[in-house]
């Protein structure tokens, strides 16, 4: 039995090793719960000694000699047999709460996991722009003359990408959306036409275009409008101004609704849009200028000879940004008699005349003086005289920026209109 019972011991320490090497965790069993266990084993097998057991209240010692008294008729094939039943049945009952574990933990950590998840495929997404093909899918809209988010109402956000260069690529697709907004604002709002420009365009030929009003036939009086260089269309001063403070401050809207207002029929100008791009079979498209419009003087003068001269104004005026003075000053010296008889003002915003005028002929310098006033970047009071320059009288725009000077100095433009506009009776 001593032989056995060695045996026995061995081959239970060999089973727990390998439990052990299993991973699996024996230390809550305690030699108490294997000896309440083989009781029940033994005397559900033995049925032994029932009356002896029945008294539920035995103390421990009482509980020791019965179980030692059971244990004498129990062999050591039967005590291993129990001991491995026990041990089997402990790790399954520890497998099953570990499983119950992992799979808690593994509920509890689902809505984490998904969250991150989520946020994972957000930042993925927002990594590179999509073009979009409405200012709407971009989430942004003109409310009350502003650009905002359609959900917030917040005002237009830069930086959406890690990326700078995708930040750009996305401000530059929406800028060409606002061109289309702003277009539309001028035909259903202003209620002017878009015009094609050449007029006697061929079928498939690249054409560009202008807005006018449906008065130019028979208004005394005509506005023609002129942008500034760069990306800007027509009826813009500035796409950033019109992006980040809105259409009031960077579009020609207010100073078309004004003109209107007072009588004036209306030419808006669009001299940046020049050229195109023409595929070429197995080689880089090529860039083709839009025929009358493949520069903005030249565009200015088409305009001039087949929308200002066959106009019925017998009074001009004309507002012109930045290097929009540079195309005046081609207008005047192309249609040098017309232009001194029918132009009676001429109000500019931050344009360097002196640098444009270098190459013009005195007698249209002196001719432009007489008429011109060019409103300037200064931190003086808008309005404000600044002295003169070889074709103009210079004023304070009120403001250091170039691109808000149209906006400021509005009311002292059209102010000088209608003061010029009443010596003509």
């Amino acid at each position: 039995l001593t032989h056995r019972t060695s045996e026995s011991q061995e081959k239970t320490s060999d089973i727990n090793q390998e439990f052990v090497s299993e991973d699996y965790d024996t230390s809550a069993l305690t030699m108490d719960d294997i000896r309440r266990e083989i009781e029940e084993l033994t005397v559900a097998k033995k049925n032994l000694n029932k009356t002896k057991h029945s008294n539920s209240d035995l103390d421990e010692s009482e509980w020791d000699k019965g179980l030692a008294d059971e244990l004498e008729n129990v062999t050591a094939e039967e005590l291993e047999a129990q001991i491995n039943e026990i041990l089997t049945s402990t790790r399954n009952n520890n497998s099953v709460e570990k499983n119950k574990m992992k799979t808690k933990s593994k509920i509890d950590e689902e809505p984490i996991q998904n969250t991150k998840r989520r946020r994972i495929e957000k930042n993925n997404i927002q990594q590179t722009h999509i073009e979009y093909d409405s200012l709407e899918k971009y989430g942004y809209h003109f409310k009350k003359g502003k650009l905002v988010s359609i959900e917030t109402g917040k005002p237009f956000k830069f930086d959406v990408f890690s990326d700078q260069e995708e930040n750009q690529k996305r401000y530059e697709s929406i800028g060409k959306l606002i061109d289309n907004a702003v277009y539309e604002l001028l035909e259903n709002t202003c209620q002017l036409q878009r015009v094609i420009v050449p007029v006697d365009a061929k079928k498939g030929e690249h054409t560009s275009f202008i807005f006018i009003s449906n008065d130019l036939s028979t208004a005394d009086y005509l506005m023609v409008i002129i942008h500034g260089t760069g990306v800007v269309r027509a009826g813009q001063w500035s796409r950033k101004l019109i992006i980040n403070e809105g259409l009031e401050v960077g579009s020609q809207l207010e100073y078309i609704q004004r003109a209107r207002a007072a009588g004036y029929a209306i030419i808006v100008t669009n001299t940046n849009l020049n050229s195109f791009e023409s595929p070429r079979l197995l080689r880089r498209s090529a860039i083709c200028s839009i025929r009358g419009s493949a520069s903005a003087e030249e565009h200015g003068c088409y305009v001039w000879e087949h929308f200002i001269h066959p106009s019925h104004a017998k009074y001009i005026c004309i507002m012109a940004h930045s290097y929009g003075g540079a195309v005046v000053l081609e207008m005047a010296h192309r249609f040098l008699k017309e232009f001194d008889k029918r132009v009676f003002a001429v109000a500019l915003t931050d344009s360097p005349m002196t640098v444009y005028g270098r190459r013009v002929k005195k007698n249209v310098l002196k001719m432009l003086k007489q008429r011109t006033i060019n409103w300037v970047v200064d931190t003086e009071e808008v309005d404000t005289d600044l002295g003169e320059d070889d074709c103009s009288q210079i004023r304070s725009a009120g403001h250091r920026v170039h691109e808000w000077t149209s906006y400021t100095a509005i009311d002292a433009i059209f102010d000088f209109f209608t003061e010029e506009r009443r010596k003509l009776k």
